[in-house]
């Protein structure tokens, strides 16, 4: 049975060089997953006896006997597959000349979905390139993918999904979370980059056997650069969505050992890491030499079946770059998993779902969808190119992300003080404002064939104020009554880890917190839908004239509380960076990086963290750079949730932040401290109320007398000390005169006095 290769016959025009490419993660995270879920073994050997029970009916002695025509099924069914493509993406505009980018055009998946088709389809014409041993074992699987045109809820739809994510740039599991149903349709997600679990994977699918247990990890997540740039990526992925191994198996890496995959003309081999279509891949023969398999036909008489004693180097399931086909056995072995029940496959292409999907329905013409990013032109990072908060008279791009049909005409209208109040670009253009406040946009999208759709956001982008405001003797205290409406927050993500308006403030009911606790989650389970790593939120304050502290020290001054909720210090990973511009944002400088003890004052807290003392919160003081001390200096709290050791689950709890000031001062003492009897006066200085923190642990009130400095009597009050504290409120009315008030406090037969320093 021994046969000889005849080198001499391959045509040179097939061989040729890659370079290192990324390769399919599929392997390694099925490992991964049985470590994880070894309860997934059983289902796999299901799945396996499915295979067997399916190969007995094939008669291979046939389709080897078979010299052009595909024996591989003998009637012309087809098997119609709903998909749905999800886009997760942070607004990269995608290049389809370089295949760049994470916002792919719907065009272009349209387009891409037809060439996934013609290799399911065995009309690629590169199988004319298939080595003389292997021409006859080219398999049809006649699997037709169809975009879904009705989704879960039973709207129309063009099949595609769009959502906006830092997952994009750390792709996984935590990727998926808006899958449609497994079992009605193949999600397949894109995205910017893979996570470190699996950086140097181009895509990854799961076995049916593995998603059995875990239906939300079912499906195909993939790089947006291969979604078609002439490798076969997506088919190589669909194949293990249907139960195809890569060629060497699943036990080991390429070019490590011989393998197999359980498939019998896809003869053992090492496999191969990128290397091209070269004769050293293409006719290694290092696993196969007198590779045969003996049948029992129909009659029961054994049948010998010679395979090439070579390796399918060619094929769609090997990573050399150099892939072309499916054999017929893969074919079978696909359609067997079709109409297997394991992961619900057999209900893929059954008539009610193609019904229930609209997956053979003509497609719908849907009107367009508006939408926009605005970014700083001169920043490419997706860390600054958000570029929501606008300055005035400083242009901003403004870019249309309108997708669900040919946009034939576009036309933008602001409010709020723009330099150009309508535009008709459907690309990009550079607009500049100079009325502060919010702007609202309103976008009116004209499709090709559907007529007009209208999008209004009422908030836009914030324009800051065109003057610094006076920092001397400001407090920003997040009192609604103030001016906390120019210290606009940005939840890029729109998720639930974001600055909000809270009322447990340090000395009155307000202060601003970040949400960083994660209520889906135990102390121990992680999220099915989203990791912190890679979310950042922005709040951004007035713009401050700070020539009044020219010449001398100036402080940026808060308090702050804050929790974790992990006791590990290495899993504490939250982070707050305190920036400052002085060119209005064209470059930002990092004042304070925030992290740890710094951030996390309380401890930790496996509940929401709540500050419910005076002695729960902490001073901060940043002192500037000369640097910083303009007339026109803004600044940016931007905040980074970090995760537990897991890498994934939230490692953070609540934040928060109040008094934020600027002066020559460092931020007073705010801490009542422990010893048993203690008076504080904060905040001191002060240009409006003041209060008295006492910590007396032997008494039941406490008789408070403000005098100024002549020692005229201005307020008295009493208060009950509760639970060994009490803050007792000096108003703003009664000092209204700057200068040094005396503020004596009795406790039973304990006297104190402080200074009160008013400007």
């Amino acid at each position: 049975m021994f046969k000889k290769l005849l080198l001499a016959a391959v045509a040179p025009f097939m061989f040729g060089t890659v370079v290192a490419q990324p390769t399919c993660g599929t392997d390694e995270m099925m490992r991964n997953l049985r470590i994880e879920h070894p309860e997934l073994v059983a289902f796999e050997a299901e799945m396996e006896r499915q295979i067997r029970e399916g190969m007995r009916k094939i008669d291979f002695t046939k389709a080897a006997k078979s010299t052009g025509a595909d024996q591989t099924n003998n009637d012309a069914f087809w098997y119609d597959i709903p998909i749905v493509i999800h886009i997760i993406h942070d607004y990269n505009n995608y290049n389809t000349s370089v295949y760049s980018g994470d916002f792919t055009p719907d065009d272009f998946i349209f387009e891409a979905v037809k060439e996934w088709n013609v290799v399911f389809a065995k009309k690629n014409a590169d199988t004319a390139d298939v080595i003389p041993p292997f021409r006859k074992w080219i398999g049809n699987p006649k699997i037709r993918l169809h975009l879904a045109t009705v989704d879960p809820s039973g709207n129309r739809t063009h099949g595609i999904t769009r959502r906006r994510s830092y997952l994009t740039y750390r792709g996984g599991e935590q990727a998926k979370f808006d899958g449609w149903p497994p079992t009605s349709y193949i999600n397949i997600w894109f995205i910017n980059k893979m996570g470190s679990g699996n950086s140097s994977a181009a895509a990854y699918a799961y076995y049916p056997s593995a998603v059995t247990y875990i239906p939300f990890y079912d499906g195909v997540i993939s790089l947006a650069e291969y979604m078609n740039k002439g490798s076969k990526t997506i088919p190589h992925e669909l194949g293990h969505v249907l139960n195809l191994s890569h060629v060497w198996g699943d036990t080991n890496q390429p070019g490590v050992a011989c393998g197999d995959d359980n498939v019998d003309d896809t003869p053992p081999t090492k496999g191969h890491n990128p290397s091209g279509c070269t004769s050293g891949s293409v006719y290694d023969t290092t696993c196969s030499r007198n590779y045969f398999k003996l049948y029992v036909d129909a009659a029961g008489h054994l049948d010998l079946v010679n395979y090439p004693d070579t390796n399918n180097a060619q094929n769609i399931m090997d990573y050399t770059y150099c892939d072309k086909m499916f054999t017929k056995g893969q074919v079978m072995r696909m359609r067997i998993a079709l109409n297997s029940n394991v992961a619900g496959r057999n209900n893929l292409w059954d008539s009610t779902n193609l019904a229930a999907t609209g997956a053979i329905l003509p497609f719908p013409d849907l009107k367009p969808i508006p939408d926009f990013t605005v970014t700083n032109p001169m920043s490419s990072s997706y860390l600054t190119k958000n570029a929501n908060f606008v300055f005035p008279g400083k242009d901003v791009r403004f870019t249309s992300y309108t997708t669900n049909d040919t946009v034939v005409a576009l036309n933008w209208k602001f409010e709020n003080g723009a330099s150009v109040i309508t535009n008709s670009s459907t690309t990009n253009f550079t607009q500049a404002f100079n009325e502060p406040g919010w702007v609202k946009l309103t976008m009116t999208a004209t499709g090709n064939n559907t007529g007009d759709n209208s999008v209004t956001w009422d908030k836009a982008c914030f324009v800051a104020d065109n003057t610094g405001t006076n920092a001397v003797g400001y407090f920003q205290e997040f009192n609604p009554e103030g001016d906390v409406n120019k210290w606009p927050s940005f939840n890029y993500y729109n998720n639930e880890f974001k600055w909000q308006m809270d009322d447990h403030g340090v000395w009155d009911n307000h202060c601003i917190m970040y949400k960083g606790y994660d209520e889906r989650l135990s102390a121990t389970t992680a999220p099915i839908n989203g990791t912190p790593r890679g979310d950042f939120d922005d709040f951004y304050t007035v713009p401050f004239d700070l020539t009044g502290y020219a010449g001398g020290p100036c402080n940026l001054n808060f308090h702050y509380s804050g929790a974790s909720r992990s006791s590990s210090t290495a899993s504490i990973t939250d982070t707050l960076l305190v920036d400052y511009t002085i060119n209005k944002g064209a470059t930002w400088v990092n004042l304070a990086k925030l992290s740890k003890g710094s951030l996390c004052n309380k401890g930790t807290y496996s509940t929401p963290y709540v500050p419910t003392s005076i002695m729960d919160w902490a001073p901060k003081t940043l002192p500037l750079p000369a640097a910083a001390i303009t007339n026109y200096t803004n600044f940016r709290f931007r905040y980074l949730p970090g995760v537990s050791a897991n890498g994934v689950s939230s490692s953070g709890n609540n934040f928060y932040l109040d008094r934020v000031n600027l002066g020559p001062w460092a931020a007073e003492a705010s801490i009542v401290n422990n010893e048993k009897n203690t008076v504080t006066v904060v905040p001191n200085p002060t240009q409006g109320d003041a209060y008295v923190l006492v910590n007396d642990a032997y008494n039941t009130k406490a008789e408070i007398t403000v005098t100024d400095i002549t020692g005229k009597v201005v307020y008295t009050t009493v208060a009950p000390i509760a639970g060994n504290h009490a803050r007792v409120l000096i108003p703003a009315h009664v000092l209204q005169t700057s200068g040094i008030y005396l503020v004596h406090t009795l406790t039973g037969n304990q006297a104190d006095t402080r200074k009160l320093v008013v400007y």
